[in-house]
């Protein structure tokens, strides 16, 4: 227990780490990661409504279509601008610290 530094468990140092604000660079961060999100669910809704079963459809193909659907996403969020990102950032107040 020696190896433990007393600063560590002291109750105030534990307090502040919680206090932190998150920063207005990861709150734009996390904002686009769920606007990334918020499309990749969208792509594959739009995918599960095909009309008829491909005849090279399986699991490989399939888990192939989720990753890249996870990319399009990622990739998507950061250059269409669909105001998602802006409103979690309006709305959890970083829009006003910046």
């Amino acid at each position: 227990m020696s190896s433990i530094s007393s600063s560590m468990m002291d109750p105030a140092f534990a307090a502040s780490q919680f206090q932190q604000q998150a920063q207005p660079n990861d709150m734009r961060a996390a904002a686009e990661q769920f606007e990334a999100l918020f499309l990749q669910q969208m792509m594959a809704q739009a995918r599960k409504s095909k009309l008829s079963e491909d005849i090279l459809s399986n699991k490989g193909t399939e888990t192939y279509n989720n990753l890249l659907d996870q990319e399009r996403a990622t990739e998507l969020a950061k250059t269409l601008d669909l105001g998602i990102a802006e409103a979690l950032m309006r709305q959890f107040g970083a829009a006003e610290k910046e």
